[in-house]
């Protein structure tokens, strides 16, 4: 693919030539390219099936974001040169949160102790459920993570119940983004 910005023959065409070449706008950028092959007869495999049920899912995903003006915007924002408010959205569709890890280091089994969770997507993390549960497996407390004015990639989880017994809990976080994708991590005090 080559990149035409200087001839003004050319400069904004959108379109094919001849079936043999395919010219594309992108921002103030023209390209072209060879003209796609496309095999009519080719039976799509499993993985491609599920691959375009992803790709609708996220292209419906996207234009009921660029409703929401206030969201748009932000999605705009944070868009590289190049790419729009709705390839962003498509992009955080497709791609769920990651939790890097759980600070477990303030948790003592009093009431008041403090869980850090660090969550982070590639555009937004909506929010961070923190669970603890006994060495048994019995949820003792749940709740929602609050994230750190200054490090944005910090949630602050406070216990509200006393845990006699705090060696074997196990703390889960589960960091969810806004068209609702997940991410769990379990870890042992």
């Amino acid at each position: 693919m080559a990149n035409i910005n200087d001839n003004l023959l050319v400069k904004g065409a959108r379109g094919n030539v001849g079936k043999q070449f395919v010219y594309r706008k992108h921002g103030n950028n023209t390209t072209i390219a060879r003209m796609p092959r496309i095999n009519e007869n080719a039976v799509p495999s499993a993985e491609q099936l599920d691959a375009r049920e992803l790709f609708a899912s996220a292209a419906l995903y996207a234009q009921s974001a660029m409703t929401n003006a206030a969201l748009k915007k932000e999605y705009r924002k944070k868009a590289p040169a190049g790419k729009t408010a709705f390839n962003m959205a498509m992009r955080d569709f497709m791609k769920a949160p990651v939790i890097k890890s759980i600070n477990t280091s303030g948790y003592n089994g009093t009431p008041g102790a403090v869980i850090i969770v660090q969550a982070k997507d590639d555009f937004r993390v909506a929010t961070v459920k923190v669970g603890i549960y006994s060495a048994a497996g019995n949820l003792l407390e749940e709740g929602n993570a609050v994230l750190d004015p200054i490090n944005r990639l910090q949630w602050a989880y406070t216990a509200v119940q006393a845990n006699a017994s705090p060696p074997g809990t196990v703390v889960r976080a589960v960091a969810a983004d806004l068209p609702g994708n997940t991410a769990t991590l379990d870890v042992q005090v």
